[in-house]
């Protein structure tokens, strides 16, 4: 059984049971690593870093809430503590991924994504479409990290950036902005 590993925040709770129970778990051959759902002890890393390695693909999910806490963490000291700490997981993940050549997905749900994301492979600003989320995750159980995808090829017009990545927003009607997940950096489309 093929295993995607979920990076998320604890907080944006909604988000990720829905897509827990209205995709991965409608997904025949597909598992997904929740690490709240899952035993681990300490130290935290060498779950993560051994759960990334038995995955196939990596998908971050940014919700309401983790972006509210990256917005918050100037003026609490609190909040601004939890943020580094979710902010440090979320870079580890990533590199993990990266590390070991697996796509990174970044999924929103229906927020502006706003901190940096230093890889990532395929973006997905307007994560709603179940449907089209069970076939994603239908292909890496039938053919695991070596899939193929045919949709557009974006490369962000920041010069300063220039990141290459699989963009999925390109099936939602147009015009709309949305940032860059590395740079930041507002594209527009449609326009």
């Amino acid at each position: 059984m093929a295993q995607i590993f979920i990076s998320h925040s604890k907080l944006d709770k909604e988000f990720c049971d829905r897509f827990d129970t209205t995709v991965i778990a409608r997904v025949e051959g597909i598992k997904g690593f929740r690490s709240e759902f899952e035993e681990i002890w300490p130290p935290a890393w060498k779950t993560i870093r051994d759960q990334m390695n038995r995955s196939v693909a990596m998908f971050l999910l940014i919700g309401k809430e983790l972006v509210k806490m990256q917005d918050e963490s100037s003026r609490s000291s609190e909040t601004a503590q939890r943020w580094k700490y979710t902010q440090n997981w979320i870079a580890y993940e990533v590199g993990l991924a990266c590390q070991k050549g697996i796509h990174v997905w970044v999924l929103c749900d229906d927020v502006l994504i706003n901190f940096p994301i230093p890889y990532f492979t395929h973006y997905e600003p307007f994560a709603g479409d179940i449907a089209w989320l069970k076939g994603i995750l239908d292909g890496y159980a039938r053919h695991g990290p070596s899939i193929e995808f045919q949709p557009t090829l974006k490369i962000c017009p920041n010069n300063e950036c220039k990141m290459e990545f699989i963009f999925w927003g390109y099936r939602h009607a147009q015009p709309f902005e949305v940032p860059c997940p590395q740079c930041l950096h507002i594209m527009k489309f449609g326009r």
